[in-house]
This record gives C-alpha cells, sequence and structure tokens, in this order.
C-alpha cells in the first residue's frame, strides 16, 4: 500500500477552511477527479467521477473528526484507500496549514493506467494531492477555482 502526504498554507481562519472541507457538497469543487458528491445515510457518502478516462460510481466513509481537525475518508472494495485531510492553525485567524494523507492500493488495472504515459504512479498521486491542495487554496481564498490535471483527462 502507497502512502502519500502533501501540505499547504492557506490564507484563512482554521474555522474557515474546516467549515469548507467538510462539506460534502464541496469535494467536487476540490477534488480533482470527483464530479458528483452526495451525502447517504450515516457517515456514508456517495461519489461519482472520471479517472484516466475511466467513469467511476463508488460509495464509502466521510466523516468529520472536530476534536483532530480533520475530515476522513476511504473505501473498501476492488479499490482500497484511505485518506484524512486536517488544517492546523489559529481558528479565527490565518493562515491555515492543510496536510492530505492517502494510503492507497489500487488495483492491478489502475496501476497499469496509472503508468501508462503519466510517469509514475508516486508521481501522478502526489500532482493529484497537490492539485486537491490548490484548488481547495482557491476556492477557500477566493483566488480561483478547480485545478485540473492529466488524471482528470
Amino acid at each position: 500500500m502507497g502512502e502519500y502526504e502533501r501540505s499547504i498554507k492557506i490564507q484563512a481562519p482554521r474555522r474557515q477552511v474546516e467549515d469548507f472541507m467538510s462539506d460534502v457538497s464541496n469535494l467536487p469543487k476540490y477534488l480533482p477527479t470527483t464530479k458528483r458528491a452526495e451525502p447517504q445515510q450515516g457517515e456514508r457518502v456517495h461519489v461519482e467521477g472520471e479517472a484516466h478516462g475511466h467513469h467511476y460510481d463508488s460509495e464509502g466513509f466521510f466523516r468529520v473528526d472536530k476534536s483532530k481537525n480533520r475530515m476522513e475518508w476511504g473505501a473498501e472494495g476492488e479499490e482500497r484507500y484511505r485518506g484524512w485531510l486536517a488544517a492546523k492553525g489559529d481558528e479565527n485567524k490565518g493562515p491555515t496549514e492543510v496536510t492530505v494523507h492517502l494510503s492507497f492500493e489500487p488495483s492491478p488495472k489502475i496501476s497499469r493506467e496509472l503508468h501508462e504515459g503519466t510517469g509514475s504512479q508516486e508521481q501522478t498521486i502526489n500532482e493529484s494531492l497537490d492539485h486537491a491542495l490548490q484548488s481547495l487554496k482557491n476556492l477557500v481564498e477566493g483566488t480561483g477555482g478547480k485545478v485540473e490535471g492529466r488524471a482528470e483527462r
């Protein structure tokens, strides 16, 4: 299983960042491959999107852990992954440091697709995490929108 982690500083109070990143309806605004996200019963979420030219439609968990100032998500099945997005900083003034962590075990099919013409798997995943963080920064700071990358094509 691969472990990936990236961080970014956002010029906004921690509370503002947490409110934005923990709202399920905002996930498609900053997650590179996600096109639609809907909360389900309990801590479940339904997401749809496209990665490497392939449509996906899956369910997983999505929870906000206010005691750790982070949200957590994941899925089990053919594509097993878990992740978290955490915010550190003053609750009422910026900057806020946001860190994303992903534990990812792709199927052999997805591993092949990650390698085809896009560089290493690590490079591709780190680039996607960077795009998610930059998109989150752009949206929270009001300086832009979602950053698209090659994983979305």
